[in-house]
């Protein structure tokens, strides 16, 4: 955490971090004596760069010139191309008409796919691949428009896509041997001193795993995000030595770049808020609890967030980057999968099962795989009731005991009492992800010392996947307090759940959001399996005064705020099912809502509007 804190502006990027002038005068203000540009925003500006320097402030990083030359993604290549012309490049278009005519004009002279890629900055921002011609013209928009919001300038360049490599943060790669690790050092090594280069930088290069050929990617003249693995490895701490090189020291004559040995296997995951399940679209919210394993050999945790950190649509979806080190890739993966697990993140929806399913996958285990593994392999499994019965029986006893803590009256009559025979109690839950109905049909039969007894069911509503089988459950008094996050009006409770079930031990991390009188949320974390599940309980009796509307008419709703960057299909449009209705910004990426099915659109926006999270979009009435 800084030890002082000075406000640059609204939480817009242009109007703050991308604002050189507010951040040059808060450094000169503060008395500062660098500006570290970090690994985002201006980090890779130039005419940043230029204008710290003239403020007689030090800049920790490449010399301006050496930004402007290799920094931008179209001057590299113009420079490797006259430079160095040993270094092969990705076949494309890098010139300086950004007509989008030219770009579709050179993106076709191209063999399909292409990749459209912003050229003032990395991180996937202002990316996209096109697979056919009839998708150029609005990519190639979409992904000016993002740049630009990204980076403040909407150039791009555009290169071959190569639907069979590999982009993992690990290292070693078991993809690359000794000798084809050295020739890529060499020509890291070779472009370094054509520059002149001064500072961190990191070179990127893709390889052809069917020639073993590889061709240059990029120099990013900043730390990557995942440098994380490479200190892991040398021992070296790469932003001190970017701290010394800023005060003039030499690092070869102070001795700490020779005889570097690489050590063991390290791993890096980026811990985001996304829903991997909807196109790995951000999502936002406020985390009811942050709670990562602590004092583990190996493991490193970057992240600035804590219980009460609001995941806005501003920035960046990344919540944390989780590192681990061990001697092997086996005990690496291992080492990630246990820490994954054991990481409690509520309050907003994560990758974390999704990443979590990547390192118990056998051909990740291999090593063999590429960029095509998430679409070949089963990452998501379909709803089973039968998986989630013990997930669901921690968030029923969690409601349950909270119900009965609050008790005022009577304390000593159980809940839902009645003097005449009555059918089992029912509570009913939506799981958020899956918007799959469960039930708990339940008998409380009493309490004795610290343990509350009870015979349930779980059921689905499918009655091919229900089993007609009593649970015995014994809860254990719940380990849970009253919270509240004032700053969002969020309260519940939360904390450690124990349970037994037909005889078997369960543990929970469990935490309630409510926000309304009679709706919430109620997050598990299964510490056995690592899946963290949202249960969304309604008011039985505003759930049916809120039943679904005639189907006949499909909402479209956006689950965090944003801004309306274009209306594709404006109101009395008939449009077919798959239709681009409208495209979205939010968290600096730009998302586009398709149609469902065919209809007439009713557009309920305008472009430029800035729109509430769960507000009305637009519909498509098919009658």
């Amino acid at each position: 955490m800084a030890d002082e804190a000075y406000h640059i502006g609204p939480s817009i990027a242009l109007e703050s971090y991308l604002n050189s002038e507010k951040i040059i005068k808060v450094a000169k203000q503060s008395g500062a004596d660098a500006i570290h540009p970090g690994y985002g925003f201006l980090s890779e500006n130039p005419e940043f760069a230029d204008r710290v320097i003239q403020a007689n402030v030090n800049f920790i990083g490449p010399r301006p010139e050496s930004i402007r030359t290799i920094g931008d993604k179209m001057e590299a290549k113009l420079f490797i191309t006259k430079h160095l012309q040993s270094l092969p490049l990705i076949p494309g278009y890098h010139g300086e008409d950004q007509t989008v005519e030219r770009l579709e004009e050179e993106a076709k002279k191209i063999e399909f796919p292409v990749l459209l890629k912003a050229a003032a900055g990395g991180g996937g921002k202002g990316m996209r691949a096109v697979y056919e011609s009839s998708q150029l013209k609005q990519e190639i928009e979409a992904a000016k428009g993002e740049a630009l919001r990204s980076f403040g300038s909407n150039k791009l360049l555009i290169e071959k896509y190569f639907t069979s490599i590999r982009h993992v943060e690990e290292t070693p790669s078991p993809a690359v041997d000794e000798p084809l690790r050295q020739a890529m050092t060499q020509a890291a090594v070779e472009l370094g001193r054509k520059l002149s280069y001064v500072g961190a930088g990191t070179a990127e290069f893709i390889l052809d795993e069917r020639t073993r050929r590889f061709y240059f990617l990029e120099l990013n003249t900043r730390l990557q995000v995942e440098h994380p693995i490479t200190e892991a490895i040398s021992g070296l701490d790469l932003v001190e030595l970017q701290l010394l090189v800023a005060q003039g020291a030499n690092l070869n004559t102070m001795g700490l770049l020779n005889n570097i040995n690489f050590r063991g296997h390290a791993i890096e995951v980026r811990l985001c808020a996304e829903d991997p399940e909807d196109n790995f679209n951000p999502r936002t919210g406020t985390i009811l609890k942050w709670s990562p394993p602590k004092d583990l050999e190996g493991v490193r945790f970057d992240t600035g967030v804590q219980d009460g950190s609001e995941i806005s649509v501003y920035y960046d979806s990344m919540i944390a980057k989780i590192c681990v080190h061990a001697p092997t890739r086996v005990e690496a993966v291992r080492r990630m999968e246990a820490v994954l697990k054991r990481t409690v993140i509520a309050g907003v929806t994560t990758n974390q099962s999704f990443l979590l399913s990547i390192m118990t996958n056998p051909r990740f285990h291999s090593g063999t795989f590429d960029t095509n593994f998430i679409q070949q392999e089963n990452l998501f499994p379909p709803f089973n009731i039968q998986k989630l019965t013990s997930s669901t029986v921690a968030a029923f006893l969690l409601d349950w005991f909270t119900r009965y803590s609050q008790q005022v009256y009577l304390k000593n009559v159980p809940l839902g009492w009645r003097n005449v025979k009555w059918r089992n109690k029912r509570v009913q839950f939506t799981l958020q992800k899956q918007e799959q109905m469960v039930q708990v049909q339940y008998e409380y039969l009493g309490q004795s010392h610290s343990q509350h007894r009870f015979r349930a069911r779980v059921l689905s509503g499918k009655e091919e996947e229900d089993q007609d089988l009593s649970l015995s459950i014994v809860m254990h008094e719940p380990k849970v307090n009253q919270q509240r996050v004032t700053s969002s009006g969020i309260s519940g409770s939360q904390g450690l759940l124990r349970y037994e079930m037909n005889g078997a031990q369960f543990c929970f991390y469990v935490a309630e959001d409510i926000r309304e009188i009679n709706d919430k949320s109620i997050f598990v974390h299964d510490f056995f399996s690592g899946q963290q599940n949202e249960f969304i309980k309604l008011d039985r009796l505003k759930s049916k005064s809120t039943a679904k509307e005639d189907d006949s008419v499909a909402p479209y709703t956006t689950s965090m705020p944003c801004r309306v960057l274009k209306v594709l299909a404006p109101t009395g449009t008939r449009v077919e099912k798959n239709t681009p209705l409208l495209s979205i910004e939010s968290m600096k990426t730009e998302i586009k809502i398709f149609s469902r099915k065919s209809g007439i659109v009713n557009m309920k926006v305008e472009e430029n509007q800035l729109v509430n999270a769960k507000a009305l979009l637009c519909t498509v009435d098919e009658k």
